[in-house]
Parts: structure tokens; C-alpha cells; sequence
């Protein structure tokens, strides 16, 4: 009997040329990967600047005077309507208390007062008797209507005078306030830049008063790297304190709608929280910013 086999082929042979084309694809894929440009994360980059107090305000005042009192030493933190200085008020003060008098002294206007209420009570009982009975004459009548409507009349110019007093009394209260300085908002008095006894013009700086509960991060940035930005952008700074340099998040709140033609820079500005006092205004930093 015979046996049936099965046909068991040989491995077909690779020819040399096509195991070179093999390793030659495969290097060139291994180069493609490992120089040709692969997605990168957002790439970051640095924008140097300083910082500002958020307020720093050379304070000066409205009035011509001597320097009184100085309520106020360099380095003092102040409240929001403190008196920080004050000047020369006697004679205003005598004013305010000359007009005081005359806007209260209402002896006129009451006796006024009475007067047309004596005088309305007998035109009253005049006209009820010329209408009842004839009894009173029409001349006696008129005459009574007449006295009465001057009266009313004296009466209302005094009131409108008391009202001028009014006025002329509040007039003096403000001259003398405007005597005093008054720290616009909370802060440290910097500088003082008067003494004791000194004259000082209206509008001469006289306290040089700073807010550093808050403070700008200022730069200026070229147009291009201006379109990275927005108000109300976030951002990270890097600033440095009395110890070592401080991260902390900032925000636009101002971009320049100019560019300076001399430089082609273009001014920003973030506002960052320094309640702490750590950030001491003028220094320099860094703000990061991450380009897509």
C-alpha cells in the first residue's frame, strides 16, 4: 500500500537587495523621530518690568497759609480723613462763629411771627363783622388786609434772609475744613515736605502719602508681544522682597492704546494684592507669560 506524503515546501530565500531596503526604511523612520519637529506644550517666555504703589500722592491744599500743626510723622500709617496738617484758622474761626450768631439769633423772625398771627386773627374777625353785621367800614377792612399781607411779606423776607445765613455760616465751616488736610485714602505718610511755621501756596505738595496695600507691575512690551495679552488676563510675577524673590498672580488692568513712536513699545499694567507689605514698590520683576 502506498503511502501518500505531504509536500512540505522550503523557506523561500530573501534576496540581499531587499533586506538592504528594509534596514534603510527603518533608519529613516528611527531619523524622522528622533529630529523632525514633534507638538511641544506652550512655550514660555519672560517680560521684565517694576513695580508701583497703586496710590502715591504729593497732597497739597486749596488755601493760602501758615503751617499750624502737623498732626502726622514720616513713616505713620493713616486712616482715609485723618487730619494730617493744619493751618493758621484764627481769623477764620472768629468768622465762622460771627456767622453762627446771626444765623441763630431768630428774635426778628419770631416777633415777625407773632405779628401776622395777631394781625390774621383781627382781619378775621374784621371780615366776619363787615359780612355779618356792616359794622366795620370797608376802608377799616382794606387797611387790615393790607397790614396783614405786609407782614406776610416782612415775614418771608426774613426767612429767606435766615436761609442766606444759613448758607454764609456754612460757607465759613468749609473755608476753615479747607484749612486742614485730609489724607484722601488710607495709607503711609512718605515724606513731609513743610515745617512748622512755614507759608504754603495753593497746591504746593506739602505730605507725600503712599498706598502700598496694592501695587502695579509695570512694563513695556513690544506690539507683537502686546497681542498675548488682554484686561482681565491673569498672569504669574516673579518679585523680589527683602529675603528672596516672591511668585505671585497678577492682573491686567491696563494695556496703552498708543505705542511710543520713539521706542515702538506699547505700556502694561497688572494690578497685584501686597496687603502683607511684602512687595516694596520700585522693585524690579518678571512676568511669565505661556505663547500657544
Amino acid at each position: 500500500m502506498n503511502k501518500i506524503g505531504k509536500n512540505i515546501s522550503a523557506p523561500a530565500r530573501v534576496s540581499p537587495s531587499w533586506r538592504i531596503k528594509e534596514l534603510l526604511l527603518a533608519g529613516i523612520v528611527l531619523i524622522s523621530l528622533l529630529y523632525c519637529p514633534q507638538p511641544s506644550a506652550a512655550e514660555e517666555f519672560e517680560i521684565s518690568g517694576f513695580t508701583e504703589a497703586v496710590q502715591n500722592s504729593a497732597l497739597g491744599l486749596s488755601m493760602i497759609g501758615r503751617v499750624a500743626a502737623i498732626k502726622v510723622v514720616e513713616g505713620e500709617q493713616v486712616e482715609r480723613g485723618q487730619i494730617l496738617l493744619r493751618l493758621d484758622q484764627e481769623l477764620v474761626t472768629l468768622e465762622v462763629k460771627l456767622r453762627k450768631v446771626i444765623w441763630e439769633n431768630q428774635i426778628e423772625i419770631e416777633a415777625v411771627t407773632e405779628q401776622v398771627k395777631t394781625l390774621k386773627k383781627h382781619l378775621d374777625a374784621s371780615r366776619e363783622l363787615y359780612l355779618s353785621t356792616g359794622s366795620v367800614p370797608r376802608e377799616v377792612l382794606e387797611n387790615k388786609e393790607l397790614e396783614y399781607t405786609f407782614a406776610v411779606a416782612d415775614l418771608g423776607r426774613l426767612e429767606i434772609a435766615k436761609q442766606r445765613e444759613k448758607i454764609e455760616y456754612d460757607s465759613a465751616r468749609t473755608l476753615r475744613s479747607k484749612r486742614n488736610l485730609y489724607a484722601p485714602f488710607t495709607g503711609v505718610v512718605e515724606e513731609l515736605l513743610v515745617g512748622i511755621g512755614e507759608s504754603c501756596d495753593i497746591d504746593t505738595p506739602v505730605i507725600q502719602l503712599v498706598d502700598t496695600s496694592q501695587g502695579y507691575f509695570v512694563a513695556n512690551v513690544e506690539l507683537e508681544v502686546s497681542a498675548h495679552l488682554a484686561v482681565g488676563q491673569k498672569v504669574q510675577l516673579q518679585l523680589q522682597t527683602e529675603t528672596e524673590p516672591l511668585s505671585m498672580e497678577a492682573k491686567i488692568v491696563y494695556i496703552s492704546a498708543l505705542v511710543d513712536p520713539a521706542s515702538g513699545l506699547r505700556m502694561i499694567k497688572a494690578l497685584f494684592d501686597n496687603q502683607q507689605g511684602q512687595i516694596v514698590p520700585g522693585v524690579a520683576g518678571v512676568m511669565r507669560l505661556s505663547e500657544q
